[in-house]
């Protein structure tokens, strides 16, 4: 049981070595085996990522059926995915890519049409050009300061 992640991702390769590259990649393939390798890491310490490699055993044994043939084998490999992704989100610090860029520049698009829109009862002449500083200035600092974020999860690994 030492290599069972690697195991699992060589049953996982054979399983889909004649599926073609654009199901591996919208079927999020990569991210799957990536995940593997994460439960196997923390399934010592963490009962969830224990439990879960019963179900990840069970799919990666039926991975060829969930990405050839629609039906409850898909459904299931998928819910599997979302689980274990929201997992390791939640309890482990993994993040997709540009995760704080986008949740940052949503706020921050929200931010700047509220201080546009404060700016432009200040200068009711300049109404257009106030609300777009206030959107400016936000969006572009919610842009930095997410982007940061994301850079500091980079450099840790802790890209999804």
């Amino acid at each position: 049981m030492e290599n069972w992640a690697e195991e699992i991702i060589l049953q996982i390769d054979t399983e889909l070595a004649n599926t073609r590259e654009k199901d591996i990649r919208f079927f999020r393939i990569d991210e799957f085996k990536r995940n593997v390798k994460r439960v196997h890491e923390f399934s010592s310490n963490c009962p969830f990522c224990a439990q879960q490699r019963i179900y990840i055993s069970e799919a990666a044994n039926t991975i060829n059926e969930a990405v050839e043939v629609p039906g409850d084998k898909r459904r299931e490999y998928d819910r599997l995915i979302s689980r274990l992704s929201k997992h390791m989100q939640k309890e482990h610090g993994f993040f997709p890519p540009y995760y704080y860029s986008y949740i940052y520049a949503f706020f921050g698009l929200i931010a700047g049409f509220f201080a546009g829109f404060i700016l432009s009862q200040f200068f009711p002449e300049e109404q257009e050009t106030m609300y777009a500083i206030g959107f400016t200035i936000f969006i572009v600092a919610s842009y930095i300061i997410g982007g940061q974020r994301d850079s500091k999860n980079r450099t840790r690994n802790r890209l999804m």
